[in-house]
């Protein structure tokens, strides 16, 4: 199959066009945040609630599809190797996240993050906010546009009683776990390679026609 090849560097975002029909497959240790827009029509975009009310679930994996504002599938995932479950709750980083919450949010999630060897909360000069803004400036995607992503490869523990979230100790898997996703409307997908507090790692993603050998 014929197929293209592209490495996100650790904390830099990549726009890539997928054709109805194609694949593309990401590939990682660490969290990629996701987005999809309509390429003929960027303000149909990826939404979370539609993706999650419409299917009845929270987490999704092989088979689940991502919808759109409009109730439009855009993407069917057709493969995940990744044991846990992918985020659809959390958000996405941001200089002025970790600038104004940063505080707080590590008494929220710093028992987690302490086991992973971090302390204290850095604020990084850009984020998934703006890595995302800056490869999608070209499709004429306003910064403000940019939806909540599917963070692939980032498990929450969501307690069904009070509603809380924590970060899970799933992690994928040394070289790298993969979600593959079909395009069933011409894409425009955004993708970020999460700072993750310093701990980031770079993304591959590989872009191929199913049906060419």
């Amino acid at each position: 199959m014929a197929a293209t090849e592209t490495v996100i560097p650790k904390n830099s975002g990549k726009a890539f066009v997928v054709k109805k029909g194609r694949v593309l497959r990401v590939i990682g240790e660490s969290t990629a945040d996701f987005v999809v827009f309509n390429l003929r029509d960027v303000r149909e975009r990826f939404d979370q609630a539609r993706t999650k009310v419409d299917q009845g679930k929270i987490y999704v994996t092989t088979g689940d599809v991502l919808i759109s504002k409009y109730n439009n599938v855009m993407m069917t995932i057709v493969k995940d190797t990744y044991r846990g479950a992918h985020d659809m709750e959390k958000g996405m980083c941001s200089t002025s996240f970790y600038k104004k919450w940063g505080d707080k949010i590590f008494a929220i999630y710093g028992a987690t993050w302490k086991k992973l060897g971090r302390k204290k909360v850095v604020a990084p000069k850009h984020g998934c906010w703006e890595n995302l803004a800056k490869a999608l400036k070209p499709y004429k995607v306003a910064k403000q546009d940019v939806p909540s992503p599917l963070n692939i490869f980032q498990t929450m523990v969501i307690n069904g009683k009070t509603g809380s979230m924590r970060y899970a100790m799933i992690r994928p898997r040394p070289g790298g776990d993969r979600m593959d996703l079909r395009a069933e409307m011409d894409c425009l997908v955004g993708i970020s390679a999460c700072p993750e507090g310093g701990r980031g790692k770079e993304l591959r993603v590989v872009i191929y026609d199913p049906n060419r050998k």
